[in-house]
């Protein structure tokens, strides 16, 4: 099952990882000399855009993800035993999980 705050904490640490780096760089880039008050000014600049940017980001992504997991469609070719034809079938998503050995009738085979 997808843990959307999960999913969110580990695409958030990805863009801190891309994001402090570049924007560090981008800044110091923009200076003729290097000092330390440009070195420490870019490392704030940095973080300021990383808690702006990154949160936000996150959220919008894993939301997004989730949205496209919890509503994937798998169809196919359903083969039953003894039948010397196949049926096209839809495969929707169980609306909760599967519990005492339940198996929901996702198929919509009567």
């Amino acid at each position: 099952m997808l843990k959307v705050n999960d999913l969110q904490k580990q695409i958030k640490a990805g863009l801190t990882e891309v994001y402090k780096p570049a924007i560090e760089r981008i800044i110091l880039m923009s200076f003729p000399e290097k000092t330390d008050a440009g070195d420490k000014l870019a490392a704030d600049i940095a973080e300021a855009f990383d808690d702006m940017t990154s949160e936000a980001v996150a959220e919008i992504l894993a939301n997004a993800i989730d949205y496209y997991v919890k509503n994937i469609t798998i169809t196919g070719n359903l083969i039953t035993n003894g039948s010397p034809t196949t049926h096209t079938c839809t495969i929707t998503p169980a609306p909760t999980p599967i519990t005492a050995g339940k198996i929901p009738n996702t198929l919509g085979i009567s």
